[in-house]
């Protein structure tokens, strides 16, 4: 079904992804969903970046501590997962394909240009960040970024928010992912591309943690978010009318 080049260039765009998913908590499923869009169908695309983040979630619950204390981000989310999938099966390839490509853009601006809007409703603001975590999650693959804005809009140093996001984003794609099983969105070629790409994530586990010794994470993210601006402008590019 497909060729060498095109495994090839999975496994690079999964070794670099989650090498910056490591170093800075979040990021690699914004950095390689609008570009895998450009071979893959999106729909394939999404579940083949949500079955991605639970291999490497399995990773991070040997190796990682985990945080489960902030819980409204968890009752969100579960009910996002549900308008989600409901959403996926009626919307079109391309229009998903389109909404990866503005869902990146628009969180690359948000990180880039530092906007907050601190609020005393924290309980109200993550669970309704929950939510669209899990709805976005589900039609996107896309699902840590809004965890991210809420707990730097409140102030979070960047250990909790480290570990509160790899903890969140490990039950979530669990979650997302047992949801397109049921719904019969998960194929045998998706479980090979993942068995595939299994090294590659191992890899980037590796890779992460050396880099973390070395590098800035915030001059990581930002070379991180200048990628994702141009990779979601040009998948909405591809999925525009005239793409």
């Amino acid at each position: 079904m497909w060729d060498f080049h095109f495994y090839l260039l999975i496994g690079i765009l999964v070794f670099f992804g989650f090498t910056v998913r490591v170093v800075t908590g979040f990021g690699s499923t914004m950095l390689i969903a609008p570009l895998l869009a450009l071979f893959l169908e999106p729909k394939h695309t999404v579940v083949f970046v949500i079955l991605l983040e639970c291999a490497m979630g399995i990773v991070f619950i040997v190796k990682e501590k985990l945080n489960f204390e902030i819980k409204p981000f968890f009752v969100g989310g579960f009910s996002g997962i549900i308008a989600g999938i409901f959403l996926f099966g009626l919307l079109s390839q391309r229009l998903v394909g389109l909404i990866i490509g503005v869902s990146v853009l628009a969180f690359s601006l948000l990180f880039l240009l530092n906007i907050t809007f601190r609020t005393e409703k924290e309980k109200s603001l993550f669970t309704t960040l929950g939510f669209l975590s899990g709805s976005m999650g589900v039609l996107t693959g896309i699902n840590g970024p809004q965890i991210v804005l809420g707990l730097v809009n409140q102030g979070y140093d960047a250990t909790f928010i480290r570990r509160t996001l790899i903890t969140y984003l490990i039950v979530i794609d669990f979650v997302t992912l047992a949801s397109f099983s049921v719904a019969g969105y998960l194929t045998a070629n998706l479980l090979k591309l993942l068995i595939y790409a299994v090294p590659f994530l191992i890899c980037s586990y590796v890779a992460g943690t050396y880099v973390l010794k070395f590098v800035d994470p915030e001059k990581l993210k930002r070379i991180m978010l200048l990628i994702t601006l141009f990779a979601g402008a040009l998948a909405i590019w591809k999925f525009l009318p005239w793409g």
